[in-house]
């Protein structure tokens, strides 16, 4: 525990200096951050133009003992609320502070802000809050979403100055992590040129970038580089379709599902664990989609490509140096020509604080080529890894991940997720496209790679023999639930008199200055999982194709933990093996 606690502490102030490198490498499917959605945005306007009672732009405040009969509408404020209104409350870009004496009738709709003192006040109705900043007009004395509330996120300043940019037509170079801190590379480091020109029809996009791999490119005995190349054409701004093509060579990780790269490269640099395996891909794509908003998208591509193994470096943590690294396990390797197709549905409300929504990702992909096929010979002196002779391979192999999120309260809400994936037809998976569910990025109540005698289901490995333990199964299935309530740290001392610094004390900044709060939430969950082989019936680990295995025969656990704006800090114990420890965990954003 003491472990756990120190990697966190260490971990907390290189996130935010990461995170925005991180981000940058988000895959072509993958979605920007979300602004307001514009359904949210249209209601906040319609309810502040209809609104009867006060109306006003700028600072609000309800004394105690003064009574509003009607709604209350705000524009910019902050509102601060002491005293009682008889009907709704709206406030757009703008917080909204309530005091203990506040009393509220009617529903409480908060728009590019914060509500302070909910658990203090009195507040009849339901509390909706999206802090994403809305984007309106005026006109006369009412107000008119504008449409672009779907791509300004209310982010931090860098995040608007980046989408404020993309208006003009801009170059610069680019010095940025190409990915997560590995075992493998060390830290990957994109330099090189991006170029946008937006036009009145779409956009153009060059990013040209080599990788250098601080493991491994600037050693005396290899010349280890890499590069990747992307150009994209997109018609249209919200709605349209893009035509992109990709140069690359880069070292890629197998299941990136689980956890993200910040995750990922924080517990390699901090704690000496690598939560994924690596492989190198050698090629170039195509691709072509089609997407409405950040709503929607269509993606397909195709490439050729050569993968290969890589071996596991020693590169510098700050903890656990003087331990080995896991070994990265030995992949398949050969050419290969890989068709996929993803849609993604995304309707949440904001996709890093989700408190409604669905959010789904289908993928296909099928794989065509030559490889040398992985074997394991086992001796007397252990087992040893072997490679067949050029073997064509034809797979196909299917994804898809599901997530509903339900506000059930105004302060709480449940979540559910279902996921599939794996073989669906054609010649076994390669390495490099197996599943697991292990770890804390799936099933946190069983340690990542444990050791573990006969038939292990979350990884499909018997008996850890394979060395790496990397991930075997041909197929995996998991059900996720979790509970989500407010959790509220409120510190606000009544020195409202003359004997604190008289009448400039009590202004609304100075009592905001003597006012310590932090919001976070307290979660529970509960988690099943297991993955299987596909073949001939044999055991509890090998089903035939048609089969999938009974709930019965699922790993499960449980836990809960407090998560504090996406650092969460989580217990978990298995329920099915009692030979598993409780276990501790951090996350840097919400478990899904």
């Amino acid at each position: 525990m003491r472990r756990s606690l120190a990697i966190a502490m260490a971990m907390l102030p290189a996130c935010a200096m990461m995170a925005s490198a991180q981000e940058q490498t988000a895959p072509d499917t993958a979605f920007r951050r979300r602004g307001l959605p514009l359904d949210v945005a249209r209601e906040a306007a319609m309810l502040f133009n209809t609104s009867t009672g006060l109306r006003v732009s700028g600072p609000l405040e309800i004394e105690a003992g003064r009574e509003v009969h009607g709604d209350v509408a705000v524009l910019r404020g902050p509102l601060t609320i002491a005293g009682h209104v008889t009907g709704r409350v709206i406030a757009i870009n703008s917080d909204v502070i309530l005091r203990a004496s506040a009393r509220v009738d009617g529903d409480m709709l908060v728009v590019g802000g914060e509500v302070d003192g909910r658990d203090v006040a009195d507040v009849a109705g339901e509390i909706r809050i999206y802090r994403q900043s809305m984007n309106f007009r005026e006109e006369n004395e009412a107000i008119y979403a504008e449409r672009d509330t779907l791509t300004d996120d209310g982010q931090p300043w860098w995040h608007r100055w980046e989408r404020h940019r993309q208006e003009r037509s801009w170059s610069k170079l680019q010095i940025a992590s190409a990915g997560a801190y590995n075992r493998v590379e060390g830290l990957p480091i994109n330099l090189g040129p991006q170029i946008f020109v937006p036009t009145s029809w779409g956009s153009t996009r060059l990013d040209a970038y080599a990788i250098f791999r601080t493991g491994s490119s600037f050693s005396s005995h290899e010349d280890d580089l890499g590069h990747n190349v992307h150009g994209e054409l997109r018609i249209g701004r919200l709605e349209g379709f893009a035509l992109g093509g990709r140069l690359f060579n880069m070292v890629e990780g197998v299941e990136p599902w689980q956890l993200t790269d910040l995750e990922v490269g924080l517990a390699s640099f901090v704690a000496h664990r690598d939560y994924r395996d690596y492989f190198q891909r050698h090629g170039g794509s195509v691709s072509a989609s089609l997407f409405a908003g950040q709503i929607v998208s269509l993606t397909g591509s195709f490439s050729d490509e050569r993968w290969l193994t890589r071996e596991a470096n020693n590169p510098f943590t700050l903890f656990g140096g003087d331990d080995s690294w896991r070994p990265n396990p030995a992949m398949d390797e050969g050419r290969m020509h890989v068709a996929s197709a993803t849609f993604a549905v995304d309707t949440r409300n904001d996709d890093e604080n989700p408190w409604s929504g669905w959010h789904l990702i289908a993928d296909w992909e099928r794989g065509t080529g030559s490889l040398q096929r992985v074997g394991l010979t086992t001796t007397t002196n252990g087992s040893t890894i072997t490679w067949s002779g050029p073997t064509p391979t034809v797979y196909s192999r299917g994804f898809l991940d599901l997530r509903r999120y339900n506000r059930v309260s105004p302060e709480g809400q449940l979540n559910f997720r279902a996921l599939i994936g794996g073989w669906i037809s054609g010649d076994p998976l390669p390495i490099e496209r197996r599943l697991s569910v292990d770890g804390p990025g799936a099933m946190p109540g069983y340690g990542f790679r444990a050791q573990r005698a006969g038939e292990d289901l979350g990884t499909c490995n018997v008996g850890g023999s394979y060395p790496g333990q990397p991930a075997l199964c041909d197929r995996i299935a998991l059900v996720q639930a979790e509970y989500r309530g407010n959790l509220h740290f409120d510190f606000h001392p009544d020195w409202e008199d003359q004997s604190y610094g008289g009448e400039a004390t009590s202004s609304r900044a100075a009592r905001r200055a003597r006012h310590f709060h932090r919001d976070g939430s307290w979660v529970v969950f509960a988690d099943a999982g297991r993955g299987w082989l596909v073949g001939e019936p044999s055991g509890t680990l090998t089903y035939a194709s048609g089969r999938i295995p009974s709930f019965e025969t699922f790993r499960t656990d449980i836990g809960g933990g407090l998560d504090f704006g996406g650092v969460g800090f989580y217990l978990a114990k298995a329920m099915s093996d009692s030979g598993e420890p409780l276990r501790a965990f951090l996350r840097l954003r919400h478990r899904f």
